[in-house]
């Protein structure tokens, strides 16, 4: 038997956090659901929210109430382990996975059951989906604070040989930003239930739209900036009709800590120092037709740290929400742009990015 879990904490209390939590919440319940009828057993959902809690207990999850304040996803996950006496686990973070299928789970669960030691991950450098054998070789590690590291300490400090899932919008997506949701619900596989809910489309579809013209459009330049993977360039390579300018940077900057211990460092940082919110965005005009921006590299250069709010207010270009500040000018230059501009972070240049790509030539089927 190999266990499921699925964790979910939720974010603060304004109203664009609280309605992507909505957003993880309804993801985090058809991955379970997917996952039950993949094989998987038992089923956990590991929250302290009511609403959570139902939902996910309605797709055959039990609920355990996570203990650790603040919340410390290692020692979670250890004494689940511990407590259930669990020997295969599989996790993922509610938000993550919304076009896995069922098919992709009972894969990842076989290939799990017929091997000893093993983690397998949708990415081994910032991972959302850690699943791993034995469980107790959560015994021999560092126990990490989010599920990020989780599948390097596995493999550099318990010994587990390491497998990254296939790459693509299923594996990769996990909506952590306003961004994110927006573009999932542009996918032909996004369920439909997810198609329903409150997307911001109404915010961001007149740049979406032109930016999906944009991909498939030979002789067209896209500026893609922040913590770009090789694989999302490799995914470029064959899958854009245009060309693609990347402007990769710090990638694993939150794994390795570098943007809270101040060390990250970016170009686009340096630029925008010199030529301020306003001639910077009208430079990145100069460079290509359209831009995807993970802008937490920038913040992180300029020594910024928003709160969740601030940083989703920005993604959605709504300065005048945002306090007098930098961020704020920096927004209103961001929305001013003279070219169709999406915000987020990491996974805009990663799974929103292909999961953008693959929804723009399923509408655009054309050679």
């Amino acid at each position: 038997m190999t266990a499921f879990l699925v964790f979910f904490g939720r974010g603060g209390p304004s109203a664009v956090e609280r309605q992507l939590d909505g957003v993880k919440i309804a993801i985090g319940t058809i991955v379970l659901a997917r996952a039950r009828d993949a094989g998987f057993v038992p089923l956990y959902g590991v929250t302290h929210d009511d609403e959570a809690a139902a939902a996910l207990r309605s797709a055959g999850a039990e609920i355990l109430a996570d203990r650790t304040e603040p919340f410390h996803f290692g020692q979670e996950l250890s004494r689940i382990i511990r407590e259930r006496t669990l020997d295969r686990v599989c996790t993922i973070g509610a938000g993550a996975g919304a076009l896995l299928t069922t098919k992709d789970l009972a894969a990842l669960r076989e290939e799990l059951e017929t091997s000893e030691a093993l983690v397998l991950s949708n990415n081994s450098y910032s991972a959302d989906l850690v699943a791993f054998s034995p469980a107790s070789a959560l015994d021999a590690i560092d126990l990490p604070a989010t599920d990020n590291p989780l599948p390097r300490r596995l493999h550099q400090q318990a010994g587990l040989s390491s497998r990254q899932m296939e790459k693509s919008a299923a594996s990769l997506l996990d909506v952590d930003t306003p961004t994110d949701a927006a573009l999932l619900v542009r996918h032909p596989a996004c369920p439909d239930e997810l198609r329903e809910m409150p997307a911001w489309q109404d915010i961001l579809a007149d740049r979406i739209e032109p930016l999906m013209r944009l991909v498939t459009t030979p002789d067209k330049e896209l500026v893609v900036a922040g913590r770009v993977g090789a694989p999302v360039w490799t995914f470029i390579e064959s899958q854009t009709a245009c060309r693609v300018r990347m402007l990769a940077e710090e990638r694993g900057m939150q794994a390795a800590g570098r943007d809270s211990s101040g060390e990250a460092r970016s170009a686009l940082g340096f630029l925008y120092e010199r030529a301020g919110p306003r001639e910077f965005f009208a430079e990145m005009g100069e460079l290509g037709d359209g831009m995807l921006f993970d802008t937490r590299v920038l913040f992180a250069h300029l020594g910024w740290r928003p709160s969740a709010e601030e940083r989703f207010l920005s993604d959605l270009f709504q300065a005048e929400r945002i306090a007098a500040g930098p961020l704020r000018d920096f927004t209103a230059a961001a929305r001013e742009a003279p070219f169709p501009l999406l915000m987020g972070g990491h996974t805009l240049v990663s799974g929103a990015f292909w999961t953008m790509v693959e929804a723009a030539w399923a509408g655009h089927p054309e050679e």
